[in-house]
């Protein structure tokens, strides 16, 4: 692509001034991921993929920039006005950099509906960006794992989600008394208050979406909100008790609108029964919010007195695949970010020890051995062994220091008496033992099977 006029100056400006020192710092809010924070988390994901399969999940993705109405009609509206990075193309096309995954889910499922085979069990780890405040657990560009779920039984479905949201901290190290999933369901707030509150609908929108970020308010400033929404003093109290009720109590209070939290409680049980009571909670006060939710919400929580805050949440979806032209399609789901779960392991020392993975480092004496040199490295290679092969000349003892900082478990190498009898010879860094192997396929597997059981 040609650069603009506006790029074109800043060229001509940077090569007129030999001088100017550009800045290592990136763009606030983002990441360099040197070898150590790629090698964690590539760790972390390749976990998150082995979980998955398991679950018969399947690997999807789609593009990073997508039209702005996209994320209008169906993101949050604090994701919309504030945190959403929008821009007009060439063709004067209004677009925006994702900064969920959802919405485009549920654009490629509806575009290929009628062909795929239900349920859809797809999930993907796309990076997304937000303007927001970086801080620690969140910042502007991020990588999310997206779980998804499609054209299933409601009950099964939303069990399963749950359960393999579980398991996302399982597979990193975590045990039930580190973390809480809290369940709630949209339905339960919205019969109390149309039912028993009897709020004008014009108002449930704006109510949800200060019941979602109360535990971001003082008492004080709940009510003034409250107030601003033309809520009675008697109807906040009441929503405040609401707020803090049993599932049980609530099946009460409701009466005969009370389906969707039996709905509820009959997850609830069951998960319960799946995993443990120390993780399954109901919290009435879970909203999420995102407009398109329509069932079963959940957030999961960590307990380290160091990092005690939302890790990750989702819920139920039922019309948001219709909005596209297509059928009705329920789903259920839940997104959860990279910067959240590295900072999960790390407070409960889950983080591990990643080495650079190489298992044998190839040695050279001169410049007329580089051909034999690298013979040696392809043989190895081969085998599937990682192998390093020299790029500069240095003494031996540095050649064997090299390899024991990168981690290597032997060196082997050809000198003029291994040329001559059509061998190579090995040194165990581990014990210092050196061994002569013949330069042939015999002498190729005894190495690589004795380097696999070191």
């Amino acid at each position: 692509m040609p650069l603009s006029k506006a790029g074109l100056n800043m060229s001509s400006n940077l090569s007129q001034n030999k001088k100017t020192v550009l800045s290592t710092q990136g763009y606030r809010g983002t990441r360099d991921f040197f070898p150590n924070d790629q090698r964690l988390q590539n760790y972390v994901y390749s976990k998150i993929h082995k979980l998955m399969h398991s679950f018969g999940y399947e690997e999807y993705n789609g593009p990073i920039v997508e039209h702005l109405e996209l994320y209008a009609a169906k993101s949050s509206e604090e994701i919309v006005r504030e945190q959403l990075y929008s821009f007009k193309d060439k063709g004067d096309r209004t677009l925006a950099i994702r900064p969920e995954m959802t919405p485009t889910l549920a654009r490629m499922v509806a575009s290929k509906q009628k062909e795929l085979l239900k349920p859809i069990r797809w999930y993907s780890i796309p990076t997304c960006m937000r303007f927001e405040r970086p801080q620690r657990g969140r910042l502007r560009e991020f990588d999310q794992l997206n779980v998804d779920i499609f054209g299933g039984n409601s009950l099964d479905e939303d069990i399963e989600i749950i359960l393999s949201a579980v398991d996302v901290l399982k597979c990193v190290g975590a045990k039930y008394e580190d973390f809480e999933v809290k369940i709630n369901h949209r339905g339960i707030i919205n019969s109390f208050l149309s039912n028993i509150m009897n709020v004008p609908e014009g108002n449930i929108s704006s109510l949800l979406r200060l019941l979602d970020k109360k535990d971001k308010l003082s008492s004080d400033e709940f009510s003034v909100e409250c107030k601003k929404l033309n809520l009675t003093q008697d109807q906040t109290n009441n929503l405040d008790q609401f707020l803090n009720s049993s599932i049980e109590e609530i099946i009460s209070l409701l009466g005969d609108y009370a389906a969707p939290a039996k709905e509820l409680k009959n997850r609830i049980d069951s998960l319960i029964e799946l995993t443990s009571e120390k993780v399954i909670k109901f919290s009435p006060e879970i909203m999420r919010g995102f407009d398109y939710y329509t069932g079963m919400v959940f957030e999961v929580f960590d307990k380290h007195p160091d990092n005690q805050r939302a890790l990750f949440g989702g819920g139920r979806y039922d019309n948001l695949i219709a909005a596209f032209g297509g059928d009705d399609l329920a789903g259920v789901g839940y997104g959860m970010g990279d910067v959240a779960i590295i900072n999960f392991m790390e407070v409960h020392g889950y983080l591990p020890e990643l080495k650079k993975e190489t298992d044998v480092c190839v040695i050279r004496f001169s410049e007329s051995d580089r051909i034999s040199a690298l013979k040696l490295s392809k043989e190895l290679r081969a085998l599937g062994l990682n192998t390093e092969s020299p790029v500069t000349l240095s003494k031996f003892g540095k050649q064997i220091q090299n390899a024991e900082k990168v981690g290597a478990k032997a060196v082997a190498f050809r000198g003029n008496d291994e040329m001559v009898n059509n061998t190579f010879c090995v040194k165990w860094l581990l014990t210092g033992e050196q061994e002569i192997y013949n330069y042939e396929k015999e002498g190729f597997d005894l190495f690589y099977k004795k380097l696999k059981m070191n």
